[in-house]
């Protein structure tokens, strides 16, 4: 899927390139061209869906020609490929960092959960590439998803160690929360309301706690309190 070297420039747009170039370069900082191919991969994606996605229109926003979008990658599978993995990573990296820290695993969620929905409201086409597109990109694509969102789980399924409730939770707990809060999220992003996701932190929160800890200190460690 990523190993054949092809163009996906759409003659109708070549003409299109040197202005948009120059123009980069006259108001934009200079940047690596494999980092601006990548950002402008993930906006456009966002902005006309992975089908509709072409390696002209990504030059044309990335102001680039042709002949380098050639020089760092086979194909726009690629391209896409690796400007998810990139995005991901940053996720996964931060995650396993909090994780590995000593904070109570109640906070850790909580933290991790305020930092996820900021993160995604401040990146909106990031946000609709991880949990729209990606779904339309094929195979590989959902897998990748599906690796990140294991990982995930794993993470809360750390919650089980000190658990009162261990002996009564279903084994697939983490994964139903990992992939409830998913679910929400992508409905949210496929609505446009990406920017409002901050506001789901508590009620997330203490929807990934409840099944660990008890009813009180659920609301407690979510900044909840009953009315």
């Amino acid at each position: 899927m990523f190993h054949r070297r092809r163009s996906d420039v759409e003659p109708e747009q070549a003409a299109d390139f040197r202005p948009r170039a120059a123009l980069a370069l006259e108001t934009a900082p200079r940047r690596d061209p494999h980092a601006r191919l990548l950002d402008a991969m993930i906006e456009t994606v966002a902005s006309r869906g992975y089908d509709r996605t072409t390696v002209s229109r990504v030059l044309w926003n990335a102001g680039l020609e042709e002949a380098v979008f050639s020089e760092h990658f086979h194909d726009k599978h690629d391209c896409f490929r690796q400007a998810v993995d990139e995005l991901i990573c940053r996720g996964e990296r931060a995650a396993l960092e909090l994780f590995g820290g000593e904070a109570p695993w109640c906070e850790r969620v909580r933290l991790g959960l305020e930092s996820l929905l900021s993160t995604l409201a401040e990146n909106p086409n990031g946000a609709r590439v991880l949990f729209v597109e990606m779904l339309a990109a094929g195979p590989a694509a959902s897998e990748r998803q599906r690796a990140v969102l294991a990982l995930f789980a794993s993470l809360v399924e750390q919650g089980r160690l000190d658990s009162p409730n261990a002996e009564h939770l279903p084994s697939f707990t983490s994964e139903a929360i990992v992939g409830g809060i998913a679910s929400i999220v992508h409905r949210r992003v496929l609505r446009g309301e990406t920017a409002e996701l901050p506001s789901l932190h508590a009620d997330l929160t203490y929807f990934a706690l409840l099944p660990y800890l008890d009813h009180e200190r659920a609301l407690e460690v979510a900044g909840l309190s009953e009315t």
